[in-house]
């Protein structure tokens, strides 16, 4: 429950990440072209007014004239001499003889014939006449006032439009994924609720399966290998289905439901090392550990003796011997090499890692392995496991506030385990 949660909250950010990208392109697409707008149209009028002022500059304007153009203007005229005279202008506020030979100068120093005026709200226009120089200049600070009003107004509008189709998203993703999350949570209703009724079916067979062996042992070979084969399917699908009631109560479990106590980590490691010795030894491999003393954990004691029974029997399943190994030789006359090793990291943490020789496992598939019901290669052609005991391991440890991994060192796969160190009492 707890990946498929995840799932989902994955899902959600992504819904509301690409429909905010978007809206953003939307809106940034069309800020910018009023803007791009806004300016051209500004400086196409402000030409125009220019334009016009240089062809009225010889005509005698009525004092009561109505303006030809939305834009203050005035005209001078810069003689071959370098007198500057004023022409007429639609321009309330004309500038003195200091500032008006300012801006002549200023005209006549620009290398292009139009554009604006360094450290003036003017827009210049510059044509060369038989008398001398003509310059037209038009007031552009009310333009260019009203144009950063509507940039700013206009911008705070895109925010606010942005910031509501936020919160809009944020609200029609939960109601998008509601349907998920409710399948999700009956599909593991199901597991659980199928699992449980499938536990006393099977341990029915299982136990009718035995007495029938105990019956028929001996009448054949081939019954009793027909038994054999009853009783073996019947514990791997009891197994089966103890691990799905495991699944589903952990997915049922919140971390307030959970009770940790102070668990000596180091007897539960030497325990579990105890009850598998022996079936390492059946399969002719080799198990070499070294456990500190006195390492104790917070946590549940029946589920950390769970993790630690996935990750050895993971060592006894899938530990091989390989001859082109490190120390090859001796390993290999002793079988396959398996090492445990439980140490202190530190004063706030302590290590647990389980090292199996073998093939490495591929990078790309060292985070899939821990998906349920994930199986490699190997495992599909032996047909054995089901891929769920390195997810209820990783799952185990999460809930704990550890870290799992597995890494390759020196021909061995290491299974690793972070976990919080608990006091001494």
């Amino acid at each position: 429950m707890e990946n498929g949660m995840k799932e989902i909250s994955r899902l959600r950010r992504k819904f509301i990440i690409y429909n905010m990208l978007i809206v953003t392109a939307v809106i940034g697409i069309t800020f910018a072209a009023l803007v791009f707008v806004l300016k051209g149209r500004g400086n196409e009028e402000s030409r125009l007014i220019l334009e016009r002022a240089l062809e009225q500059a010889d005509q005698t304007l009525l004092p009561d004239a109505p303006p030809q153009a939305r834009l203050p203007y005035f005209s001078i005229l810069v003689t071959e001499k370098g007198d500057v005279v004023m022409r007429e202008g639609g321009y309330n506020f004309l500038p003195g003889a200091y500032d008006l030979e300012r801006l002549a100068l200023l005209g006549m120093a620009a290398e292009a014939d139009d554009g604006m005026l360094d450290g003036y709200p003017f827009r210049y226009l510059r044509v060369e006449q038989p008398s001398g120089h003509l310059l037209a200049f038009a007031d552009t600070s009310y333009g260019d006032s009203v144009r950063s009003g509507l940039i700013l107004y206009g911008g705070l509008a895109c925010a606010a439009i942005w910031i509501v189709f936020f919160g809009l998203s944020f609200l029609f993703s939960r109601l998008a994924v509601r349907p998920l999350a409710r399948s999700l949570q009956l599909q593991k209703q199901f597991v659980a609720d199928a699992s449980h009724e499938l536990k006393t079916p099977l341990t029915v067979i299982t136990a009718n399966a035995g007495l029938l062996r105990e019956r028929c042992a001996g009448l054949s070979p081939e019954t009793d290998r027909w038994m054999d084969n009853i009783g073996q399917e019947c514990r791997d699908m009891r197994a089966l289905v103890e691990n799905l009631l495991l699944l589903a109560k952990e997915d049922a479990q919140t971390k307030r439901e959970q009770i940790h106590g102070r668990v000596s980590f180091s007897d539960l490691v030497t325990e579990k090392l105890l009850v598998f010795e022996p079936l390492f030894f059946q399969e002719g491999k080799a198990l070499s550990y070294e456990v500190a003393d006195g390492i104790f954990v917070k946590g549940d004691a029946s589920q950390l003796g769970q993790l630690i029974q996935v990750l050895l029997d993971n060592a006894v399943k899938y530990a091989v011997c390989r001859p082109d190994g490190p120390d090859s030789g001796a390993a290999c006359g002793h079988g396959a090499r398996a090492r445990v090793r439980l140490e202190r990291v530190g004063l706030r943490w302590v290590r647990l890692r389980v090292d199996s020789e073998g093939e490495a496992i591929p990078k790309e598939k060292r985070t899939l392995i821990f998906r349920r019901f994930y199986r490699g290669e190997n495992e599909r052609a032996s047909r054995t496991g089901y891929g769920l005991g390195l997810a209820i391991a990783e799952g185990i440890v999460r809930r704990h506030g550890g870290r799992m991994g597995v890494e390759y060192h020196d021909g061995m796969n290491c299974f690793y385990v972070s976990l919080r160190a608990c006091r001494e009492e």
